[in-house]
């Protein structure tokens, strides 16, 4: 998130962008006057997740809690011979500001970045976080690191986190310099911290970026390097953006030999007045966008490890509530729509847009991997600044999951979640902040007891159920059920992602039934997702395999053990607002 001569506090109200349901279950009938709670232990319909009894069985099942046995049937089908994209282990990611990297930083006290903080590398390593993103739009904002009175403690210090969390850094750099208050040698600057970074800590570096998003108009009316040859036309400044650009880079580059870079970072997408408002070159009606074209231009260099793109879905979310935010991170239309459009769920005064992932794809994704990078959505996350209620609870959680799978399938090679300290979508948050925009909220005695929201139990479950290549699946289920399932799986073990995003008056559970084909198993077991109040999306907290993530000891979830029905295949009830990981072994 980006604007000019913004201070870091003044940033998160930035708007970037303006951004067949079942009837009532018998059970939910007949429950209309039980306490609600009791009702969804109760009727079944909530359980985690569990084996089916096979057909004629007495048997009990492989979980205490009820089967959920009626429901929709899903059938799965696994191509587990195939060969897909690999999944690169740094895939999950979070984003933070170059703010972060300060003493003293959102009422921190010290460093936030440092191994010291042994709750936050205990988050990371418990959630599986395997990238760190610093930069974004204050990496334009602020000095550069090595210039200021603390010269590059904030850097050490988060190198030194890094290999404390076990997790890579994606580090980014100053570009944008304004006309009316230039840093002289910013260009120095830059390539004396890269310097820096290649000399002590090339190890933990996945790579360096410059600048942030710098297709927004606004870039290129402050820095004189950065200019539109048509006025108003902010693809019109790309060849003057790549020229600077490409100087930077080429000084980085004698300062870090070897290391590589990642670009553009835009963000630039949305509607407008109800006009598509993208920065594609030379313009929004005819061009592609800067993120192929960066890629086009860069691809002979070899520095450029992926080409980086910035996504906020629902955009901006003015009035929408929490009730309709849930609606909308768990619709269909977020997932199948290929065009921009209002947001599915009615958001009272203003227009809200929100940009589909398909449609993302067809116009950026998928010609970028097509020009020879895989892309990174380096920052992203449901809503800019999010909404609380919905970002920061479990919805968030489910959303997040099949965000991450969907784009893995589709030559994305990795997503990080924007953790700006502290708003709505925050992964991490202090436990003395309560998911709030207004800054210094950690409390008189400054920040502490650091925890993971929701959305940190998605991170987990994807890395525990994404590790080998993308399987082809084909699905077969009722059309107004809204469920998701993704594959994954190597030589030994298989993996199956199912997401049951069913919620509200349409919650009904799935009857799962799995086919893996050409993957002769011998053992399965199954790990759940849930909310800490199993069924209801706008719960706060979550657990995985049974467990919380804390920071303070390992996780200690567990996988439980599954057994083939008479006939000798798999099947499972996943039950509504849950998902489930199903792990074959051969």
């Amino acid at each position: 998130m980006w604007t000019p001569g913004n201070s870091d506090n003044a940033e998160r109200a930035e708007e970037k962008h303006p951004s067949q349901v079942t009837g009532p279950s018998p059970e939910l009938t007949q429950a209309a006057s039980l306490p609600r709670r009791s009702f969804l232990w109760g009727s079944g319909l909530l359980a985690a997740g569990a084996m089916l009894p096979a057909a004629g069985s007495t048997g009990g099942t492989s979980s205490s809690r009820p089967t959920g046995g009626m429901g929709a049937p899903v059938n799965l089908v696994v191509d587990g011979a195939a060969a897909g994209r690999l999944i690169p282990r740094d895939f999950t990611g979070l984003s933070f500001e170059r703010g972060a990297l300060n003493d003293g930083n959102a009422g921190v006290p010290g460093y936030f970045f440092s191994p010291e903080n042994r709750e936050l590398v205990t988050l990371f390593q418990n959630a599986a976080i395997r990238n760190v993103r610093v930069g974004a739009g204050t990496a334009d904002q602020q000095i550069p690191p090595g210039t200021g009175p603390d010269g590059y403690t904030g850097v050490d210090k988060l190198f030194q986190f890094a290999a404390a969390a076990n997790t890579s850094v994606s580090y980014g750099m100053r570009l944008y310099n304004p006309g009316a208050q230039p840093i002289p040698d910013l260009l120095s600057d830059d390539a004396a911290a890269a310097r820096y970074i290649w000399q002590r800590y090339r190890a933990a570096l996945s790579s360096f970026s410059i600048g942030n998003e710098p297709d927004w108009h606004s870039f290129h009316v402050g820095d004189p390097a950065i200019f539109e040859t048509t006025p108003g036309t902010p693809g019109s400044a790309y060849q003057s953006y790549l020229e600077d650009w490409r100087r930077f880079a080429a000084a980085v580059q004698d300062a870090a030999p070897g290391a590589t870079i990642s670009g553009p970072d835009t963000g630039n997408y949305g509607t407008r007045g109800g006009v598509p408002y993208v920065t594609f070159t030379p313009d929004a009606a005819t061009g592609i966008s800067w993120t192929q074209k960066f890629t086009e231009d860069e691809l002979a260099s070899r520095r450029i490890k992926d080409a980086t793109q910035h996504i906020y879905v629902g955009g901006s979310p003015l009035s929408t509530t929490a009730a309709q935010a849930i609606d909308n991170m768990l619709s269909r239309e977020w997932v199948e729509d290929d065009e921009i459009g209002t947001q599915p769920a009615g958001t009272g005064s203003g227009v809200t847009s929100y940009a589909p992932y398909r449609w993302l794809d067809k116009r950026i994704i998928s010609p970028t991997v097509a020009a020879g990078l895989p892309v990174r959505l380096s920052e992203s996350n449901d809503y800019l600044t999010g909404v609380p209620g919905a970002s920061d609870r479990f919805a968030a959680a489910l959303w997040a999951l099949d965000y991450m799978h969907w784009w893995a399938t589709r030559g994305v090679s990795g997503v990080n979640f924007h953790n700006k300290q502290w708003i709505y979508t925050d992964t991490i948050t202090p436990a003395l902040g309560t998911y709030t925009p207004l800054a210094g909220s950690c409390g008189p005695s400054g920040c502490g007891g650091y925890r993971i929201s929701p959305k940190g139990y998605a991170i987990k479950a994807f890395d525990l159920g994404a590790r080998g290549q993308v399987k082809p699946i084909t699905i077969a289920k009722p059309s107004e059920v809204n469920v998701t399932a993704y594959a994954v799986g190597d030589d030994r073990d298989l993996y199956v992602t199912v997401i049951n995003k069913t919620h509200g008056a349409a919650a009904t559970a799935a009857r799962v039934n799995i086919e893996p084909r050409d993957f002769g198993w011998s053992e399965a077991a199954m790990l759940t997702l849930e909310a800490g109040e199993p069924g209801d999306p706008s719960s706060e907290t979550a657990t995985i395999g049974g467990e919380s993530i804390t920071n303070s000891a390992p996780w200690q979830g567990k996988w439980t053990p599954l057994s083939r029905d008479v006939r000798g295949q798999l099947a499972v009830s996943v039950l509504p607002t849950t998902a489930a990981i199903i792990r074959f072994h051969r």
